[in-house]
């Protein structure tokens, strides 16, 4: 299974059937051998551009800020 069929099937919400995944962009997080948390970013497939992954983040950082927000009301 390449990696963009296996990214397409392993979130909540998988790609609707007949999508290709052509880009991918992961932030990790890991434990070192140290047992320490670790980030890292992995990517995939076709480079994104700064401005295409920008507006991804930002959208992204939204969306979570909004969620944050409902749960404090």
């Amino acid at each position: 299974m390449s990696l963009s069929d296996h990214v397409a099937q392993m979130t909540d919400e998988p790609l609707a059937d007949g999508d290709e995944p052509v880009s991918i962009w992961m932030l990790v997080k890991s434990r070192d051998a140290d047992g320490d948390v670790v980030w890292g970013v992995r990517s995939a497939g076709e480079p994104l551009t700064t401005e295409e992954l920008l507006g991804a983040l930002t959208g992204f950082t939204t969306s979570l800020a909004r969620e944050l927000a409902s749960d404090w009301e």
